[in-house]
């Protein structure tokens, strides 16, 4: 499949990022709204496509160096890329939304954020197999 080029409009639970491209919903990982990324489809089903970041042909101020090298890559981490307050403010949408989406719950008031510790929290990783592209790949070879 060929590359596709798509604005971000919202992160989603799990970490990735929403667009739309000609009637479907797409899902990118590592990406942040308003972003524009040049993706490559993974998966394609009738309604929705997920893909791979290619690169980040638009790149969003929000966005942060991740700090461990191993970001992208191991399956541990989705956020690393956000600013931890941002990263907060992000996950404080994502239970707004999903409240209303899948409970029908209208919540207008305060969500209370109870923060960890932004680092040196993991106990696990994951690696998955097959042979893949690095985050840092796409975001460095426009």
């Amino acid at each position: 499949m060929p590359t596709m080029d798509v604005t971000i409009e919202k992160l989603i639970y799990g970490g990735e990022g929403l667009a739309h491209h000609e009637g479907s919903t797409v899902f990118v990982p590592f990406v942040l709204p308003a972003e524009r990324a040049a993706i490559l489809p993974t998966e394609q089903k009738k309604k929705f496509i997920r893909a791979r970041l290619e690169r980040v042909l638009d790149v969003s101020p929000e966005r942060i160096a991740p700090r461990c090298p191993h970001f992208g890559v191991c399956g541990g981490c989705d956020y690393q890329h956000i600013p931890y307050e941002a990263q907060l403010k992000y996950k404080t949408e994502i239970l707004r939304e999903t409240l209303r989406r899948i409970g029908r719950i209208e919540w207008p008031g305060e969500i209370a954020v109870h923060a960890s510790k932004p680092w040196s929290y993991r106990n696990r990783a994951q690696q998955p197999s097959g042979v893949g592209r690095k985050l840092e790949d796409a975001l460095n070879h426009p």
